[in-house]
Order: C-alpha cells, then structure tokens, then sequence
C-alpha cells in the first residue's frame, strides 16, 4: 500500500485530482453566483460541473447567462484536460510497472514462493520437473538471475502454470534477494552458473548466497546444489536444508 502511494505521488496523480476537485469547486461556486433559477434553486451547480467537466452533460440544465457560458466554457476545457491528463497518468504507472516487470525491477508482494536462483543449462530441466510434479496445480516461482528479457518471456510462455516471476541481478545482494520477497518465501533452490563462471567459483557464489539467505531468513528452506563434493561440508556449515551433489541426483529429484 505504501509503495502504491508512493508511485501515485511520483507520478502526480493526486496533484491532478486535486485539480479536478478545485475545478469542479470553483466552477460550481462561479456558476451559483452568476445564475438564477433553477441551478441557485436547486443547488445543483456543483453536479452541474462534474457532468460537464466529464463531458457526460446529462443536459439537466444549462447556463443562461453570458457570464454563466463563459464558465461554463472554462470549466469545460480544463475538465477536458485534467480528466484526460488522470486517465493518462494512472495508464502510464500501469504501463511503467508492467516495463519493470518484464525487465525483473519490481517489487514482488507474493508469498508461499518458490525461488530459483542462478541458471545453467539444467534451468528449464528444474522448471519442467516442477512443473510434471505440480501436476495442474498453480503456483508462484521466483527466478533471480541475469537472463535477457526475452529468455525470461520464453520461459514464461512455455511454463504458463507454473506463475513465473522474475527478479534481474545478483543472487548473492540482500536488495536483490529482498526484492524477491525473499521473507515471504516458502522455498530457495541455488544452482550454480556455470555458464559464467567455473565450478569452483560457483559453489563459492553459492555457499555465500546461503550464509545470506539464512541470516536474512533462517527459517526459510534453502536447497543448495553444488558441483564439487569438496565443498559439501562448508555449504552444511552456510546451514542449508537440503544439499544436492551435482553428480548425485538429477534435476527431477532436487526439485522433489
């Protein structure tokens, strides 16, 4: 709710509402005073101006006054534009955040996530087991890593029931991690980037992201996939749940 707020002041959205009301306050009171009859008698100026500023003009009554026209006319033109300028900046903060979604900036709100983080070429191997084992069911899988918009939207076309969202950068960053809900998790699978580093270097990313994840979380459940068995016992010290030796198991079974 904060953050709504938040965007909602980034983007004037209360600035040209309150426009809106002034508008129609100003409008109202100009055209009480400038005309008799019906419009003072029935204190309906006020009604008069947000139909006319909405270009509904339910035609209940009009000005008769040259004075009364020219509010009239007033009103019209900044209601036309104030009214168009709403419409326009509550479509653009949708649009923004569909943008940052897409690119994996934004803040995710969801919980009872499962989160993935790194990639390799056993990706798409752990989202299709997750998805056989989910059998139908919906659910929500967080990815974190450094793929391409595009190769983000593939996955989420080829793996539509599995909710996919997405958080771009580092895995190890605790701004990365938090902006993946990281505390409303239910699950975190680490698996090692070999495609940008050697095996080595990549059990260390990962024996670092579990020493993050779990004083961030401790109670969250971390399962850690490494590659090189001389590593077992510093990622049993990092405190992860489950650990997965990469020449062990297979992808099915991690995600069982």
């Amino acid at each position: 709710m904060r953050l709504w707020l938040k965007t909602l002041f980034r983007n004037s959205f209360f600035l040209v509402g309150a426009g809106i009301f002034v508008t129609m306050l100003s409008g109202g009171l100009l055209l009480r005073f400038m005309e008799s009859g019906p419009i003072s008698e029935n204190e309906n100026p006020f009604w008069w101006a947000i139909v006319t500023m909405t270009t509904v003009g339910y035609g209940d009554f009009s000005p008769e006054t040259s004075g009364g026209r020219l509010v009239a006319v007033l009103v019209m033109f900044a209601g036309i534009s104030l009214v168009s300028m709403l419409t326009a900046t509550i479509s653009s903060i949708f649009v923004a955040k569909e943008i940052r979604e897409g690119k994996g900036l934004e803040q995710l709100h969801i919980q009872n996530h499962l989160i993935l983080c790194g990639w390799n070429q056993d990706g798409e191997n752990i989202l299709e087991a997750f998805e056989n084992l989910k059998q139908g069911k919906s659910g929500n899988i967080t990815l974190i890593n450094e793929l391409k918009e595009e190769e983000v939207r593939q996955l989420k076309n080829r793996f539509k029931s599995l909710n996919i969202h997405y958080v771009a950068g580092d895995f190890t960053q605790e701004d990365i991690l938090v902006k993946a809900n990281l505390r409303k998790a239910d699950t975190v699978i680490i698996i090692p980037n070999r495609s940008k580093n050697d095996l080595a270097s990549a059990d260390e990313k990962t024996i670092f992201a579990t020493l993050t994840i779990k004083s961030m979380v401790p109670n969250v459940r971390v399962v850690a996939y490494i590659s090189d068995r001389n590593n077992l016992t510093h990622i049993k010290r990092a405190n992860a749940d489950e650990v997965i030796v990469g020449d062990d198991l297979g992808t099915a079974m991690l995600v069982s």
